[in-house]
């Protein structure tokens, strides 16, 4: 499987947070709890999307909220 890079997952993730949160807002307005169930799974899932892949391409290690362009814990090149 082809590796992800780290901005890719960024963007990813808060594609759905912001699909999540449209989910939210809906189901607030309209009172539907199916929608506010599925902004729930939405946002859990982009929270482990990121841990699983969020991760340096060189040492495999976690970015956590890293934003630099280096990686902290080898010092190469995040984003190549």
């Amino acid at each position: 499987m082809k590796k992800l890079q780290p901005k890719s997952v960024q963007t990813y993730c808060l594609a759905a947070l912001a699909v999540g949160m449209l989910f939210g807002f809906a189901g607030i307005l309209t009172r539907v709890k199916a929608l506010s169930v599925i902004c729930v799974v939405v946002l859990i899932a982009s929270v482990v999307f990121r841990f699983i892949f969020y991760r340096c391409p060189h040492c495999e290690k976690y970015l956590d909220r890293s934003g630099g362009d280096f990686c902290p814990y080898c010092g190469r090149k995040i984003n190549e």
